[in-house]
């Protein structure tokens, strides 16, 4: 059930996060004349933030979205930052809108506003913008609010990345190239490291380890007969030296 929900969320997270907005400012108005609105409002909040966690502790999809129209396989937006950036809506409005910023002390009272500001901002663009990452024919791209990273294959060290834990939510890259590779912007994670906190790790650096190796395959990406392809020399033939075999329910 709850990974019926958590893809109906991604599906239609636009809706969601604009309904969402529209329930924040009306519940937050409401509230002056009931007091039970006040009550929908926090158990609301609870609710989607619980619901947040449980989408940050599931197991990620070993799995990419095939986009032949922009000759790509891409990560889905992940069901817990869209979750989380609805919860932080809903606690703005109960801040800001409400008038108990006079609760806070110190000097808590202007820096909290400012940076609940930030994170609603930050969560509902990232979740609006949805898909963040892509392999390509020409490298890795990823993709933020805050910028862009661009990797190309050939700036890639052979027989890399490694498997990392398989509860990462970062890959780290190595290169051989490092002059080829592209960055603009601001990125937290800096030029050597990849944020998969919405695909399985193993699969996700069994698949850029694969393309490193076999560059005559990396032309075909975007397209569903070489995600069969793929999905087939994961499955069937070992993904490297020490690395093992890829798996469709991989955990």
């Amino acid at each position: 059930m709850l990974a019926s929900l958590f893809a109906v969320t991604v599906r239609y997270r636009r809706l969601i996060l604009s309904l969402s907005f529209v329930l924040a400012v009306g519940l937050a108005w409401g509230r002056r004349l009931s007091g039970w609105l006040g009550l929908i409002l926090i158990i609301a909040t609870i609710l989607v933030g619980v619901l947040g966690v449980l989408a940050l502790g599931r197991s990620r999809p070993a799995a990419l979205l095939v986009k032949p129209e922009v000759r790509a396989f891409a990560t889905e937006p992940g069901a817990s930052q869209i979750l989380i950036a609805v919860m932080l809506t809903l606690m703005a409005s109960q801040l800001l809108v409400t008038g108990h910023l006079g609760e806070v002390v110190g000097g808590l009272f202007l820096v909290l506003p400012f940076l609940l500001l930030v994170g609603v901002g930050v969560h509902v663009a990232s979740g609006w913008r949805g898909v963040s990452f892509e392999l390509r024919p020409d490298g890795v791209c990823q993709r933020d609010i805050t910028g862009s990273l661009m990797v190309p294959w050939e700036a890639l060290a052979p027989g890399r990345p490694f498997r990392p834990a398989v509860g990462a939510s970062t890959l780290a890259l190595t290169y051989a190239q490092p002059e080829l590779v592209r960055r603009r912007g601001i990125l937290p994670l800096g030029r050597r490291r990849l944020r998969i906190d919405n695909v399985h790790p193993w699969f996700l650096a069994d698949t850029i380890r694969h393309y490193v190796d076999h560059p005559q395959h990396r032309a075909a990406i975007g397209e569903p007969a070489e995600y069969q392809r793929l999905w087939h020399a994961l499955t069937s033939a070992p993904t490297g030296p020490g690395h093992g075999h890829a798996s469709r329910t991989c955990r």
